[in-house]
């Protein structure tokens, strides 16, 4: 049976608004289980979930700080949402793309847009994004987890996610019969803003030659992770990390074979 403390932690990312689905997840549980749990500390009244550690008893002159520490509470989570809302408001504050958020979240990518827009139009919607970025801004949703999925995302990330290219035939003219001429040619497109993450973008220029797209320092992502995993090899990312790692030397041994 999982431990007090381990309830407590999913009981608080549930009231910050994740979904019993993502944490039973998350945390190898039973999705019922986390359910009663919450159906439980709900039928508490005044119950309130806390991130950080119980009070202890502080001196008067702490008193007005204590009062102002934040308290998320279980009634504040809209019910009236479903699961898919509720993931894609989660989704959206970390990187405010709509479109994104929407695709993430499980809804169609054909229509994803069209959705997105719709959600932000959502009063009900705004309101659970509106308390999320109030969360946000009190470092109540940032973790160690956070920083570390932000750094796997930047060494990691795929610039086909951004561009396309490869190489198309080109009608270049006509032969004396009068049959078409082609010739394969290179092409580079850079897609759409609403459906990248335009988080993982340093920069972008514009010159006589042409636009240039550059992404954040993927040598000084993959340092910091490594440190961090030599720090802390329990990590649940370390498997993933590793599997990345793996993909990237295979990648680059089939790049010499040719």
């Amino acid at each position: 049976m999982p431990n007090n403390e381990l309830r407590k932690q999913i009981l608080s990312e549930i009231a910050a608004g994740a979904t019993p689905k993502q944490c039973a997840l998350k945390y190898n549980i039973s999705d019922s289980t986390i359910r009663s749990w919450v159906h439980r500390e709900k039928k508490n009244k005044g119950a309130t979930l806390q991130t950080d550690k119980p009070a202890t008893k502080r001196k008067k002159k702490n008193a007005t700080a204590q009062s102002k520490e934040p308290v998320i509470k279980l009634e504040d989570v809209n019910e009236d949402l479903t699961e898919k809302q509720r993931l894609f408001c989660w989704l959206y504050i970390h990187n405010y793309n709509a479109t994104m958020a929407a695709r993430k979240a499980g809804y169609s990518e054909k229509t994803a847009h069209v959705i997105g827009y719709e959600l932000l139009r959502n009063p009900k919607v705004r309101a659970e994004i509106e308390r999320l970025k109030k969360l946000k801004a009190e470092s109540i949703m940032l973790t160690e987890e956070d920083i570390v999925e932000r750094y796997m995302r930047i060494a990691f990330a795929d610039m086909t996610d951004f561009i396309d290219f490869g190489q198309e035939d080109v009608i270049i003219g006509k032969d004396d019969d009068g049959n078409e001429i082609k010739a394969k040619v290179n092409y580079l497109n850079f897609k759409d803003s609403n459906i990248v993450d335009g988080g993982l973008i340093c920069e972008i220029s514009k010159s006589r030659n042409g636009v240039k797209l550059k992404l954040e320092d993927r040598l000084k992502a993959l340092q910091w992770l490594s440190d961090y995993f030599c720090m802390n090899p329990m990590s649940k990312h370390k498997v993933a990390y590793d599997n990345a790692i793996l993909k990237m030397k295979e990648r680059e041994l089939k790049l010499k074979e040719f």
